[in-house]
């Protein structure tokens, strides 16, 4: 199956030669119209890095700018045209926001700025169909990975809160389209969420980290009530929590990418609460699937998959917490990390209360990470050499464990914790 994608990309590096070769000697830039052609549309994403590559190549100044502004209209000529096959058409605004106005050595290249605004106004077209708004947004990120001009970033912050935070609806089902699954909505709203990483800023009076809060809570709604119901979890149950749960984990990882300083005014006890809930959550939940699957008799699903899946799950989620408390992974001993600077645990002060109920909340996380990494106490000598790695821990073990940890998140939220069970400093 590997080999496909590198033959095609032969193929159309080849048909791109044979197509281009009057081309290149005639002229220096693509002729779009060979885009068009359904025929050709395999060999569209090969044309297309031949342009960016061949056509830009030692073009600037004046030259550039007119170059850049004919190659956009092309490209929007074509992403427009409802009669160009839809691959083509994604290419094309994919294209688009690929091209720079400067290359620069060792650097990342400057954004071509008129790209960005076509690739918004694509994005909040409401009648643009869902492949082109996702090649609009993957070219508003990548403008947000290599710098975007100060006036236009509050709206692609903006652009992108909206995406992240907005719930999934069904649309109206038509002859002449194709219904949005809450699955591939849930793919634009973790694009979304990788934009305002790239931006790593807080926002206006803290909007980012607001919004993204709320994005957790009702993700943690969510789990808390399938955890909370009464009947064994149906197929869909299983779809939703694993969705809700890596868009949360994925939000509260975005949290850590932001950076933090003790000026900036942020509610330290709303966040902690977020990520204790969150933690709490998705224990809860994998609890309530391992279960399940014990109550069943483990004939439904296998149970070496699921105690795979559950690891699988829990890890994420504790790992995104930790990088969202500290901007850094889950610490190999408490003692012995200290916080990285600009991230949220940094940028308390030491006599806030929400530094006591973190340090709790990262040694619980510890003691679960090492259970899940070593199983119980007793088990956790050394492997053998050369035996396959394996969990220490069979199924009715890790629901144990994360009753465990549950149980403790609980009294963390009541308040009524104990002091941490190690010297913390992170």
């Amino acid at each position: 199956m590997l080999f496909r994608p590198y033959l095609l990309g032969i193929i159309a590096f080849w048909i791109a030669s044979l197509l281009g070769e009057t081309i290149v000697q005639a002229q220096a830039t693509t002729d779009f119209t060979l885009w068009k052609d359904t025929e050709n549309a395999e060999a569209v994403p090969g044309l297309a890095q031949l342009m960016l590559v061949r056509d830009f190549r030692n073009v600037t100044g004046t030259a550039r700018e007119e170059l850049l502004a004919r190659t956009l209209l092309a490209l929007k000529d074509i992403a427009s045209d409802a009669n160009v096959v839809p691959s083509t058409r994604y290419n094309a605004i994919l294209a688009a926001g690929q091209l720079v106005s400067e290359p620069r050595q060792g650097n990342p290249p400057v954004a071509y700025p008129a790209a960005l605004t076509y690739l918004i106004e694509v994005y909040q077209e409401p009648d643009a169909p869902h492949y082109l708004k996702y090649g609009a947004l993957l070219g508003i990120v990548r403008h947000a990975i290599i710098g975007i001009d100060a006036d236009k970033q509050d709206r692609v912050i903006d652009l992108l809160l909206e995406t992240a935070t907005t719930e999934f609806e069904a649309g109206e089902v038509t002859l002449d389209s194709i219904p949005l699954e809450p699955a591939v909505w849930d793919w634009f709203r973790q694009t979304a969420l990788d934009g305002l990483t790239a931006l790593k800023t807080v926002g206006t009076d803290g909007r980012v980290v607001t919004e993204l809060l709320s994005l957790i809570n009702r993700k943690s709604l969510e789990l808390e009530d399938l955890s909370g119901s009464q009947g064994m979890l149906t197929r869909e149950d299983w779809g939703q929590s694993r969705r809700a749960s890596e868009l949360a984990s994925k939000a509260a990882k975005t949290l850590g990418d932001l950076g933090y300083t003790s000026e900036i005014d942020i509610d330290a006890k709303k966040m902690t609460d977020t990520f204790i809930r969150l933690t709490k959550a998705v224990c809860d939940i994998e609890y309530k699937m391992a279960m399940d699957s014990i109550e069943q008799g483990g004939a439904s699903p296998n149970p070496a998959m699921l105690l795979e899946r559950i690891v699988i799950n829990v890890k994420m989620c504790t790992q995104s917490i930790v990088w969202g408390i500290r901007s850094g992974f889950v610490p190999v001993s408490p003692a012995a990390n200290r916080p990285v600077p600009n991230s949220f645990y940094d940028s308390l002060e030491t006599d806030d209360p929400a530094m006591l109920r973190l340090d709790v909340l990262l040694a619980e996380i510890i003691e679960l990470a090492t259970f899940l990494d070593e199983g119980d106490q007793p088990r956790r000598a050394a492997p053998a050499a050369n035996t396959p790695r394996e969990f220490r821990f069979n199924l009715p073990e890790l629901r144990d464990a994360l009753a465990k940890t549950s149980e403790a998140l609980a009294d963390i939220q009541l308040g009524c914790q104990d002091a941490p069970r190690q010297n913390t400093e992170f």
